[in-house]
């Protein structure tokens, strides 16, 4: 009786040894979110400013992102690649905690840029699972984001562009003077919500423009954009 109960209790236990591999499938979207880290999103007409309420409102997506694969991808002058698409949130919200204006190299903002780097963060050619998520002021100043925004429409790629700033326009800090304001040629330089360049680059790619503006984080945030809109991107199965 005594080894018999012993024996009942070792299997309950269910002893294993080895390994073996399983493919698990898992249904997701894949998200790219390119993000302005130029100097006019140090602007303050957002609290705090531009860049750091953009990177709020992403953490609150990447609270919502059960399952989907998202990338990050800072731009100035040129797009630069800060984290692939994975599903390890850990990581690209370290990223994203990491990114500053210096993150992308400086030069005329280049929307078009992001958009092309953001293409060609995706690893296969489907396109029914993919979309953009652009966030910046719209001052796009080497004027090739609407071609690059074609592009992306011939590919069925969606870009979901997010506004962030006061069309009124708000000074930009200065780098190197605490205090003090940028000037070009002895004026301050001002800075714009482009409205009409993010809701072309939208239009054009079959997304949607969100104008957050300066409305508070409990108003318009991009866990909400998620929620109501790319959540219906069609899912694909990831191995």
């Amino acid at each position: 009786l005594s080894l018999g109960l012993l024996l009942m209790i070792f299997a309950a236990s269910r002893p294993r040894w080895g390994m073996r591999e399983q493919m698990v499938f898992k249904r997701g979207r894949d998200l790219v979110i390119a993000l302005d880290v130029s100097r006019s999103m140090l602007a303050g007409d957002v609290y705090p400013n531009r860049l750091e309420r953009a990177k709020v409102d992403l953490i609150d997506l990447i609270r919502d992102l059960d399952g989907d694969r998202a990338a990050l991808i800072a731009f100035r002058h040129k797009a630069v690649l800060m984290c692939p698409l994975t599903t390890d949130y850990a990581y690209l919200r370290q990223t994203l905690d990491g990114v500053t204006v210096d993150s992308a190299p400086r030069g005329e903002t280049d929307i078009g840029d992001a958009i092309a780097k953001a293409l060609s963060a995706f690893e296969t050619e489907d396109s029914n699972h993919k979309a953009i998520i652009l966030i910046s002021d719209g001052e796009d100043l080497t004027g090739r984001a609407i071609a690059l925004a074609e592009q992306a429409a011939e590919g069925g790629i969606p870009i979901f562009t997010v506004g962030l700033g006061d069309q009124r326009g708000s000074r930009i800090p200065d780098a190197d003077q605490k205090g003090a304001f940028a000037q070009h040629k002895g004026t301050e330089i001002v800075t714009k919500l482009d409205n009409e360049t993010l809701d072309s680059i939208a239009q054009i790619s079959g997304g949607a423009y969100v104008p957050v503006g300066t409305a508070s984080t409990a108003t318009t945030t991009l866990g909400e954009l998620y929620r109501k809109r790319l959540s219906h991107i069609l899912a694909q199965d990831l191995e």
